[in-house]
């Protein structure tokens, strides 16, 4: 039993390592205090100029369960396919655990995510044209939050469509 626990211990050490280095990619400082991190992820990323910006500082824990998939699926050499591979396998996982508390199957969230992958491919794909660097930040939220809710019902069109 020893040795299992020293294995469990030393791969949640490198774990921790490897998403503390995942996190100061992205932006975040990692230290005790948790209210810059919850201000970065859940309110200073409405802001970024980018539906793929965006995406990078949303709920890091999941984040970077996401982007790990994403590596796997072969993100570093193709982008497009493994980015949207990751949201409609992330809106899959977000409606199992949902399910049974509306005790029936929806697919509004996998399409919403299937959504999110295509905007979020096609943000990074305009970058360089639509310089939204450039832009005021509450063009920024407005957009990002319009991408959001846009998505969501595309969701719910797909859901009422094959439901």
């Amino acid at each position: 039993m020893t040795g299992v626990r020293k294995w469990m211990g030393e791969r949640y050490k490198r774990y921790v390592e490897d998403y503390t280095r995942y996190a100061r990619m992205r932006g975040f400082k990692t230290e005790l205090n948790d209210w810059p991190y919850v201000r970065r992820s859940f309110l200073e990323c409405w802001a970024q100029p980018g539906f793929h910006r965006f995406w990078h500082l949303w709920n890091p824990g999941i984040a970077y369960f996401v982007y790990r998939l994403y590596i796997r699926l072969g993100g570093r050499r193709r982008w497009a396919l493994p980015t949207v591979a990751s949201f409609v396998l992330c809106g899959l996982i977000h409606t199992l655990i949902v399910a049974p508390f509306f005790r029936r199957w929806s697919y509004s969230v996998i399409g919403a995510f299937a959504c999110f992958g295509v905007l979020t491919v096609l943000s990074r794909y305009l970058d360089s044209t639509l310089r939204q660097d450039r832009w005021p930040v509450p063009v920024n939220v407005l957009v990002n939050v319009g991408l959001v809710i846009a998505s969501f019902d595309v969701g719910f069109r797909i859901d009422r469509l094959l439901g």
